[in-house]
């Protein structure tokens, strides 16, 4: 019989050896892909509380765009990186709209917000992502329901687009070629 340092006669387990370097390695890439990658990076859009909206459009006078979406929402996420975490489409948001992020919680919580209920009815929200611009006087409200890319999006938040030449192909929807 064969005994350790400490004196056991137990055998280290092979599979052991060989699994601690791996679930190691492991979990450092993980870390640096999070690293990488964060999971929800922050926005460059500087967005008002929902309760402020109102009184800062008329304030500033500017229209308030709402972005309604829900965490689970894919394209939701997609137009989050594409659009919002631009610098350049942020920037322009930024200064010329008042910007409201209105989340749905239905699927998380059960319910909305009183508030947030509201104006889903108000929109008729009925899919997400949608945008909403309101002018300050409430009239010639626009609307874009979900998310066709970036290009598509600055043409609706009429943005100019970069001359960097960004561009992303729409998202292809089930059944469409």
């Amino acid at each position: 019989m064969h005994r350790d340092e400490s004196g056991s006669t137990r055998a280290l387990p092979r599979w052991l050896v060989v699994a601690v370097p791996l679930l190691l390695g492991a979990r450092v890439a993980s870390g640096l892909y999070e690293k990488a990658h964060p999971s929800n990076p922050a926005s460059l859009v500087v967005w008002a509380p929902l309760e402020e909206a109102e009184a800062l459009s008329v304030e500033r006078g500017l229209p308030i765009l709402y972005d309604f979406s829900a965490d689970w929402c894919m394209p939701c996420q997609v137009m989050d990186r594409e659009v919002f975490e631009d610098a350049t489409a942020a920037r322009y948001i930024n200064a010329r709209y008042i910007p409201v992020r209105v989340t749905d919680r239905r699927e998380e919580e059960g319910e909305n917000h009183p508030a947030v209920q509201a104006l889903l009815r108000k929109y008729q929200i009925l899919g997400f992502p949608s945008l909403v611009v309101v002018p300050p006087d409430g009239k010639n409200v626009r609307q874009k329901r979900s998310y066709d890319g970036y290009t598509e999006t600055l043409k609706f938040l009429r943005i100019p687009t970069p001359s960097s030449g960004r561009r992303s192909a729409p998202l292809s929807r089930p059944g469409s070629p």
